[in-house]
């Protein structure tokens, strides 16, 4: 998952400046999906400030993130033969990425949007809210909100109740907290 942008956050009394990437939140919401074989509870309960279990897997190299056919079963939550046959009676089914004509690999991010396009899977809307501090000019902050899948303005004195940010919506990385 690459992320769609950036802020940076300017640690005066720290001594620098951090930029903390922005990822597409229906990408966030859909981890659970797509990488069904992290065991997400205990990323979950991860303490603040403690290493994250997810530094414990190899990362995935850009370009390569491929899946066999029983992994994508398993997003899916479906049997191998159903996914084989998608494969056959949908022409539009991802061709092979790599693998072997026994074994094909097919690229995760192609999967992923051919299974969201044909309501095979969906993106999980009962996730945790999480938050982003901005400081505008003149020392004005403004407090987003996800809420879902849509950045909203928590305390926006306009009274507009979302943000035309552009697509797509973004949120942190603390996700969830």
């Amino acid at each position: 998952m690459a992320p769609v942008g950036s802020v940076e956050i300017d640690y005066k009394r720290q001594g620098g400046v951090a930029v903390v990437p922005l990822y597409c939140a229906e990408d966030v919401a859909l981890l659970p999906v797509v990488r069904p074989l992290v065991h997400w509870p205990v990323v979950y309960a991860a303490p603040a400030g403690a290493c994250s279990p997810l530094a414990a897997l190899d990362p995935v190299v850009p370009g390569r993130d491929w899946v066999l056919l029983a992994e994508v079963a398993r997003m899916a939550r479906v049997g191998r033969a159903a996914v084989a046959r998608w494969r056959y009676r949908h022409a539009d089914f991802p061709a092979p990425a790599g693998g072997t004509d026994v074994h094909p690999q097919f690229d995760r991010a192609a999967v992923v949007a051919w299974l969201l396009a044909y309501a095979k899977i969906g993106v999980p809307v009962g996730m945790p809210s999480a938050s982003l501090v901005v400081v505008g000019a003149g020392g004005r902050t403004f407090r987003f909100r996800l809420d879902g899948p849509d950045l909203v303005l928590a305390d926006d004195a306009g009274g507009r109740t979302s943000c035309p940010a552009g697509p797509p919506m973004r949120t942190p990385t603390s996700w969830p907290p």
